[in-house]
């Protein structure tokens, strides 16, 4: 509505009175009471600052023929239980009340969609004109997405006016929130489009996912992390695997369920691998999917879906790669060969061979990382990278490929060996540098009295000495 503070079950009244409805026959098209209906007609009244009902009615009208878009749908209905994340819940939908704009990133199959519909739903009283979502999978040009907007709040094609401008004119005294899911290969469409719309709508705020940050300076971004193993049995990986487990007749026995948070813990908590193990295990059982693991792309498989993303781990990762530029899906394949996380600097001697050049890999493994294609950890020693197994295991696919599989892994070899003869000669230059310790303690190359000497056969040195003795005792008769 124009004027801000009419929640979206009054505007249903006021429209109802402008067909000149009474209180009786709205309470039965809205399921509700007629004492509620007293309750808003009361309230419209007063927020309208009219008169009457009559003036009501007339104002309902008016507002009819105003180009505006339809009330904010329901969400979709999700087809399985949402599983686990608290924590995220919670954190995520204190940022939407807070920030403008919220970003939940993380690679494919973590679980983002899932996340972005439970916290949308769980704050969407919060907002008087509800939430808003849109699909973003569909669109593969960037310049269409405030058409894929306009499609999802019911704003047509306007007389002089562009869609994106319709858009922003319809939603600019609206409060409400805008779910923007998968932005990922539209990402240069929706930040300079969520740009232009927040600084029109004052009162909108806008939740996207994507498995790349927007980067943008309004964004607060939220990492997606996997599902949590902490707890091992009573995790939330675990409880998701058991969930869906059951869906197929039997759920396993609380007894293995240390055996299934090893499963998760090799499929590094990712939602969709742990939905589609689950899948399996009726026909597997826990022995045959962890014997499976060594090769995640083929076993992690399942029907056909709505989303052909979803059909499989390897269809995931295919989306991602294909985003890639070539430059990256070189230096995604060559960097799987570490099992370890590693440096800039070992990317850059392993990978930085044509056609990419050694100086520029740190910059590429940002652009992965950015990606969600490789996890980044920050410590004292330094940056390190690594991919997650399941991603590891598709670089090394996509290296043999290309026909580099021999070459890329000797090259890693090389490097391992020199790396261990590094820090051998680092140890050695330590233990040399390293002070004599005075005094009762001995010395790293004097034994302590009471051990014998290595190779000193007949010889016993005694803990404690008597006085006048020596400490030394002739060798035995033969």
């Amino acid at each position: 509505m124009s004027s801000p503070g009419i929640s979206a079950r009054e505007a249903e009244v006021l429209a109802l009175l402008g067909e000149h409805l009474s209180n009786a026959e709205i309470a039965a098209k809205l399921v509700i009471s007629v004492r509620t209906v007293e309750s808003h007609v009361s309230s419209l009244l007063r927020k309208l600052e009219l008169p009457d009902r009559r003036a009501l009615s007339r104002r309902s009208a008016e507002l009819a023929h105003t180009r505006r878009p339809r009330p904010a749908p329901a969400l979709p209905a999700p087809l399985t239980a949402f599983v686990g994340r608290t924590r995220e819940r919670g954190q995520l939908a204190e940022a939407v009340r807070t920030h403008r704009q919220v970003t939940a990133a993380g690679p494919g199959g973590v679980g983002k969609t899932r996340l972005a519909l439970a916290v949308a739903a769980e704050v969407a009283g919060d907002f008087t004109d509800g939430v808003w979502f849109v699909d973003l999978v569909p669109v593969t040009d960037a310049a269409r997405v405030g058409a894929a907007v306009a499609a999802a709040v019911g704003v047509g094609e306007q007389p002089g006016r562009g869609l994106d401008e319709a858009v922003m004119s319809a939603l600019a005294d609206r409060e409400a929130l805008l779910v923007l899911d998968n932005c990922e290969q539209v990402r240069d469409g929706v930040a300079p489009f969520v740009e232009r719309l927040l600084m029109a709508c004052p009162r909108l705020r806008v939740f996207a996912t994507s498995r790349a940050r927007l980067m943008v300076p309004f964004e607060w971004a939220f990492p997606v992390p996997p599902l949590s193993r902490a707890g091992g049995g009573e995790s939330d990986a675990v409880a998701l695997f058991v969930e869906r487990a059951a869906a197929f007749g039997r759920a396993p026995d609380p007894a293995v369920h240390h055996e299934v948070a090893a499963l998760c813990e090799r499929l590094d908590g990712m939602a969709l691998a742990i939905e589609l193990a689950a899948a399996r295990w009726p026909t597997l059982g826990l022995d045959g999917l962890a014997a499976g693991l060594s090769d995640q792309l083929r076993i992690l498989a399942g029907g056909p879906r709505a989303d052909g993303r979803h059909r499989s781990v390897r269809a995931v990762l295919d989306w991602s790669h294909d985003l890639l530029e070539a430059r990256d899906r070189a230096l995604l394949r060559r960097v799987s060969v570490f099992v370890a996380p590693f440096t800039a600097k070992a990317a850059a001697e392993i990978a930085g061979f044509a056609p990419l050049d050694p100086a520029g890999v740190a910059d590429g493994l940002g652009r992965l990382a950015e990606q969600s294609l490789l996890v980044v950890t920050q410590s004292a020693s330094g940056t390190r990278y690594q991919a997650l197994e399941t991603i590891r295991q598709y670089g090394t696919e996509r290296l043999a490929d290309a026909g580099e599989l021999t070459e890329v892994r000797s090259r890693h070899v090389r490097w391992c060996l020199a790396d261990a003869a590094t820090l051998t000669e680092a140890g050695r230059r330590r233990r040399r540098a390293r002070p004599v310790r005075r005094g009762g303690g001995g010395s790293p190359d004097r034994p302590r009295l009471g051990r014998r000497p290595a190779g000193a056969a007949g010889v016993r040195l005694p803990s404690r000495l008597g006085p006048g003795r020596t400490g030394l005792r002739p060798p035995p008769a033969r």
